[in-house]
């Protein structure tokens, strides 16, 4: 079974825009995305892609979805602005749930 791709959409970079997403995050998510079914990258591999432990990925790629959430909100109460989410945006629920789990799996057994 093959990962869901999010469709990757340029933010609103207005001044009310909060977040803005970096080709680092689209790496990231990508990463994150083709070892979801794998329990997530190995850590060696995270260190010579991104030059950061595996707990800080993992850190980077909760903190990505927390702005998302915060968009989120803030797309509800403008709906003039384009969502532009890097992470929940055609991605499943569950999808976005696996991610989220394996993040915690990893920041948690690193600790």
């Amino acid at each position: 079974m093959m990962a869901e791709r999010p469709e990757f959409r340029s933010p609103n970079t207005g001044s009310n825009s909060k977040a803005e997403y970096s080709e680092r995050d689209h790496s990231m998510i990508d990463y994150a995305l083709r070892w979801v079914n794998h329990g997530g990258g190995p850590d060696k591999d995270i260190r010579a892609r991104f030059g950061m432990t595996s707990r800080e990925f993992y850190r980077d790629i909760v903190m990505i979805r927390d702005r998302d959430r915060d968009r989120d909100r803030d797309r509800d109460r403008d709906r003039d602005r384009d969502p532009g989410s890097v992470f929940g945006r055609g991605l499943s629920p569950v999808m976005v749930a696996r991610i989220k789990a394996i993040a915690r799996r990893r920041m948690w057994g690193s600790s």
